[in-house]
């Protein structure tokens, strides 16, 4: 296995970690469309929509088309929400990394590096919702370096980095098909204390949320 290093974010990893960034959030349509079509007040319409139709051409095969076309359109509102998201991240802290992270008190950012390239991402910033915790943000690592535990080691690195600040807690947000990254969270002793639906249309009807985990610190 080649080696891994984690290390302070330079100016130099600018485009590689927005990269990764935005590949690994737009890897997720797949499993919120998944997720999606299993809920009552989207597959129930869709079939009821298939019913009517059938009724009214005769034609399984104009229904089917027509079913289809609905499909079609729930994955392309659920992909142009992620990609809104990249959007409006890359545009906030990704967009000066050095400025929004490594100039800030009590902020930093990380990249794992392996075999020259950037293969994982980590930040850690000061909560603005309370004064004692530390946010954990944009973790990421890239598909081919998974289950290696540098994620693992990421959410570490921000927990102690949060210790020896004398921060109390370590709090973060992931969505509800993140369930590798769940499962991490969970493993570390994490604790779901919030969940949200997103703020959006879509968001709402698909019933897809957002969940908030904090991680208290022993003295």
């Amino acid at each position: 296995m080649a080696a891994i290093t984690i290390r302070r974010y330079r100016n130099s990893d600018h485009d590689a970690v927005r990269l990764l960034f935005s590949e690994g959030n737009m890897e997720h349509v797949t499993a919120a469309y998944v997720f999606a079509l299993k809920v009552p007040r989207v597959y129930i319409p869709l079939l009821l929509l298939f019913g009517c139709m059938l009724m009214v051409t005769g034609s399984y095969l104009l229904s089917v088309v027509g079913l289809v076309a609905l499909l079609a359109v729930l994955w392309w509102a659920l992909k142009s929400k992620y990609h809104e998201y990249v959007v409006l991240c890359l545009r906030d802290d990704l967009q000066d990394i050095e400025q929004s992270y490594m100039m800030k008190t009590n902020s930093c950012f990380w990249v794992v590096e392996a075999e020259g390239r950037v293969v994982g991402t980590v930040g850690a910033q000061p909560s603005e919702h309370n004064s004692d915790e530390m946010e954990l943000r944009r973790l990421r690592v890239v598909q081919d370096q998974r289950k290696k535990g540098i994620g693992k080691a990421l959410c570490l690195k921000v927990i102690d980095f949060a210790r020896e600040r004398g921060y109390k807690a370590v709090s973060l947000e992931t969505d509800a098909v993140q369930y590798a990254a769940q499962n991490l969270y969970e493993h570390l002793g994490f604790k779901k204390y919030m969940v949200q639906s997103w703020k959006s249309r879509i968001g709402k009807y698909t019933t897809l949320f957002i969940m908030s985990y904090r991680y208290n610190i022993r003295a």
